[in-house]
């Protein structure tokens, strides 16, 4: 006769499955525990010029050369410099004081301008919603914004991806942030500011997440249930302190959630990773419906609520694949400019950096097959590019007819 399981079997599949993870880790970042206690990799002339600063290699070679106080860098074996990412920003900073950098190509918000809040988003799971997140938001700290990630998913990937842990190291999350007062329990949110944590990537703090933020969820229904509102919630919170970012990320669950409403409010942009298969484009649909109907009630809280653009990102997607060619073809001819210009490639440098829980931007190069590497790297960037476009629209530095 059959065992019969319950509880206790889940408890210890994960006990077991935790230790093992823990394990791979240690064995993975040799001879450090966390990838946190070690340095960035260091980053060559021509990807400052390229990834960093938008500019010209002999022009930035040329600067380097001839204008003084600016970091001089490492030599490294083969003749090569090489420069730490704090080191690039104050090589932009300079040269942005001394004209050599457009404002329209500057990254850091000047005269009031707004932060960019950019709520990352589908209903469906295994789009690259997290993978996503976390290489945007590195491409974004190199080029020089302050990023802020708010992770909202109580599995808490992006936040393992920055190795910032809130449940195992004991950490406050965003659920600490947008939980309920109550006085008989003497429970009381934590300001955001007691919460943000700065990663090991210059220019990127993290909001971690927590399978804590799934009590949010039954603590809104009760509290909706005594009037007490919670669409502002995370607006709320973040107003205290997002005048200090370029840009916000909320990475957010694959279902619908008051966590997720409360999202939307607080956003004033939009991506939506969209995995390339039919079934993909099928649930679009239903997405699509749900959230405009969602917008909608927002809108009947906040009438003056709109985004400064929701744009549809097309991942996973093969561009040898027959099928896929024709799915992107059908996409971009019914919904426009409405997708982005540069698809997220099918790439097995994503992988392969995910199974070592490093983001592509993290690894080595020399990793991967040249080839391999600069495919996903300038598909990575065009992306990149497209969003900081448009964060410069929404300041006021580029007319619409610029974004293409």
């Amino acid at each position: 006769m059959r065992d019969l399981v319950g509880s206790d079997k889940l408890g210890a599949l994960s006990d077991a499955l935790g230790k093992a993870l823990d394990q791979q880790a240690k064995a993975l970042h040799r001879p450090d525990a966390r990838k946190s206690d070690k340095d960035l990799r260091r980053f060559t002339i021509r990807e400052m010029a390229e990834l960093a600063l938008r500019m010209k290699y002999n022009t930035l070679r040329h600067h380097l050369k001839t204008m003084d106080g600016l970091p001089e860098g490492t030599m490294e074996a083969g003749n090569r410099r090489t420069f730490s990412l704090e080191e690039i920003h104050e090589i932009q900073q300079k040269l942005f004081e001394a004209g050599k950098i457009p404002l329209e190509l500057y990254p850091n918000k000047v005269d009031g301008e707004v932060t960019s809040k950019l709520l990352i988003y589908n209903l469906k799971g295994g789009v690259s919603k997290t993978t996503t997140a976390v290489n945007l938001s590195q491409l974004l700290a190199i080029r020089g914004f302050k990023v802020l990630v708010v992770d909202l998913d109580p599995q808490a990937s992006c936040s393992d991806l920055f190795d910032i842990r809130a449940d195992v190291d004991g950490l406050p999350s965003i659920y600490d942030v947008l939980r309920y007062e109550s006085v008989e329990d003497n429970i009381k949110p934590i300001p955001i500011a007691d919460v943000i944590q700065a990663t090991y990537f210059p220019n990127i703090d993290l909001v971690p997440g927590s399978i804590s933020l799934t009590e949010f969820e039954y603590e809104t229904a009760t509290a909706a249930a005594r009037g007490i509102p919670f669409y502002s919630r995370i607006a709320d919170a973040l107003e205290l302190v997002e005048d200090a970012y370029d840009v916000i990320i909320y990475d957010t669950p694959p279902h619908m959630s008051f966590c997720v409403i409360a999202a939307l409010y607080a956003s004033n942009s939009m991506l939506i990773p969209l995995s390339a298969g039919m079934l993909d484009v099928v649930s679009l649909v239903k997405f699509l419906d749900l959230a405009s109907s969602t917008l909608e009630s927002i809108e009947n809280v906040n009438p003056q609520k709109r985004f400064d653009f929701i744009r549809i990102l097309l991942t996973r997607y093969a561009p040898g694949d027959p099928a896929q060619l024709q799915l992107a073809s059908f996409l971009r001819n019914t919904l426009g400019d409405a997708m982005m210009n540069v698809d997220f490639l099918n790439s097995t440098a994503i992988y392969d950096s995910g199974n070592t829980m490093s983001p592509l931007l993290e690894v080595d190069p020399s990793t991967f097959t040249r080839k391999t590497y600069d495919r996903i790297l300038e598909s990575l960037q065009g992306i990149a590019l497209e969003v900081e476009e448009e964060v410069m629209v929404g300041r006021g530095r580029l007319v619409n007819e610029e974004v293409s």
